[in-house]
C-alpha cells in the first residue's frame, strides 16, 4: 500500500509538472542561409526550429536568413495553400508574422522551394 500511494504520489507531481510548462507565446523561425537548395528536408532544417508548440495567441514571426526569396504559406506541397496565411515572396533581410489565435497543428511550406516544411502546434 505504501508503495503504490508513493507511485500515485509521483505520478501526481509529474502531472503538476507537465501542467505548470509554461509554452512560449513568442517565436521566431529562422529560413536559414541555403535553405533555398535541396538537402535541408534531409534533416528537418529548412525552417530553424522544424516544429514547435507555443501557447494559443503567440505570435511567430519568420526570418529570412537566406540569401533566396521564400514564401510562408499555411498547407503543404501535396495539397496545396489552405488560406490560413501566407507570406506572398519575401526577400532575404526580411521578415513575416502570424499569430495564432486557435489551438492545433499547422503545416507550413514554401511555394518557391517545396521542400521546405514546418509545423506550429498551439495548445
Amino acid at each position: 500500500l505504501v508503495i503504490d500511494e508513493a507511485a500515485a504520489q509521483a505520478e501526481a507531481a509529474a502531472q503538476a509538472e507537465a501542467a505548470a510548462q509554461v509554452l512560449p507565446t513568442t517565436l521566431t523561425v529562422s529560413l536559414p542561409v541555403g535553405s533555398g537548395v535541396p538537402g535541408c528536408e534531409v534533416t528537418n532544417e529548412c525552417f530553424l526550429p522544424y516544429e514547435e508548440t507555443v501557447a494559443i495567441g503567440t505570435t511567430v514571426t519568420w526570418s529570412n536568413d537566406d540569401t533566396a526569396a521564400h514564401t510562408v504559406t499555411s498547407g503543404s506541397p501535396a495539397d496545396g495553400p489552405d488560406g490560413l496565411f501566407d507570406s506572398s515572396i519575401f526577400m532575404a533581410g526580411s521578415t513575416f508574422e502570424f499569430t495564432f489565435n486557435d489551438a492545433g497543428s499547422y503545416d507550413y511550406f514554401c511555394m518557391v522551394h517545396p521542400w521546405m516544411l514546418g509545423i506550429v502546434n498551439v495548445e
